[in-house]
């Protein structure tokens, strides 16, 4: 009686320091932004022959994170080519996409050069009906627990293992306050104002939310790290000579800097595909330049691993398998040639 006791005593302790030394579980996902520009970007990512549809339904990650920017700048903002590009991303990764808006889909749907112009201030109201109202496909509908900003339906947060994923609504053009063009000008500013707002409130939330997590994703469109250093930040009385980022990339900072758990900032907006840590002197904040826009014509798989303490990010494309470099330089990177097959 007295061997098989210490049997047992011996297995359980075996058992429990296996299951101590036993590694983590890791998270992984899927980001993708700025295309389809072309017609072979498009088809890129047509089911079910597209190459980057194939890549990502053979990974089937818990959730595909869109960057926006699903058009090319020049094209015009219509109903029917915004409705096909929904259609698009809902069955790039069918219940488990969340999407967060653009500037190519309706804060530039303004510009001279386009052959249909549009009122911004109109095609975001169409967005908003288009990808979260009415959301006919529920492209988030398989992501359990994801919540929605209260007046404030773009802006997402979820939790996927131990990690805390939030989006927040920031398009390029410096945040919606430069080339106002079409919409009443007071119009737009109000609404990039009360845009900051609800995104300040956002972080704030998921902030709190993620206090038993052990890492923090943030995505959303713009390079809020590509700015006019010499512009102050924007201000009841400087609403479009001002850094529209400011606010949130100070936000952001001084979060940070405050916790323990490494933070990824997931972009896209510029073409300088890269992984890197944008603070030495925050060390656990990490930013994805995603892949895209031309330069680099992929989308990016992301993993999460809580064990290694100085890489916990790690990208690599989803066609290519190659890892994101680690320097912010256009140079660095040949355009992508994949075939649209």
């Amino acid at each position: 009686m007295r061997r098989l006791h210490f049997f047992l005593v011996a297995s359980l302790f075996a058992a429990t320091t296996l299951a101590a030394d036993a590694p983590s579980k890791t998270t992984q996902f899927v980001v993708i932004g700025d295309m389809p520009y072309t017609d072979a970007e498009y088809a890129l990512l047509e089911q079910p022959d597209g190459a980057i549809a194939k890549a990502i339904k053979a990974l089937d990650p818990p959730v595909m994170i869109h960057l926006g920017d699903f058009k090319h700048g020049r094209l015009s903002c219509s109903d029917e080519l915004l409705q096909d590009r929904y259609r698009q991303i809902a069955f790039l990764h069918p219940h488990k996409t969340v999407y967060t808006p653009g500037d190519n889909e309706w804060t530039d749907c303004d510009r001279f050069t386009l052959s249909g112009r549009n009122d911004e201030l109109e095609r975001l109201d169409f967005l908003r009906q288009l990808f979260f109202h009415r959301d006919h496909h529920r492209l988030t509908q398989h992501i359990r627990g994801l919540e929605r900003q209260q007046d404030f339906i773009e802006n997402a947060a979820w939790q996927i293992d131990a990690v805390q994923f939030a989006t927040l609504h920031i398009p390029g053009t410096n945040n919606g306050r430069r080339e106002i063009l079409h919409s009443q000008v007071e119009d737009a500013l109000n609404e990039a104002d009360r845009r900051d707002q609800f995104n300040m409130r956002w972080l704030q939330q998921v902030l709190a939310a993620a206090e038993s997590a052990k890492a923090i994703v943030l995505a959303f469109h713009a390079d809020i790290f590509h700015f006019d250093h010499k512009k102050p930040a924007c201000t009841p009385k400087n609403r479009s000579e001002c850094d529209g980022y400011k606010m949130i990339r100070d936000a952001i900072k001084i979060a940070a800097a405050q916790s323990d758990k490494p933070v990824l900032l997931i972009h896209g907006d510029t073409q300088a595909y890269c992984l890197n840590q944008p603070y030495y002197e925050i060390p656990n904040l990490w930013r994805l330049n995603a892949p895209g826009d031309y330069k680099y014509v992929d989308a990016a798989r992301i993993e999460f691993n809580p064990d290694n303490k100085s890489q916990p990010f790690t990208v690599t494309g989803v066609l290519d398998q190659k890892p994101a470099p680690a320097v912010c330089d256009d140079s660095l990177l040949s355009l992508s040639t994949h075939s649209p097959n």
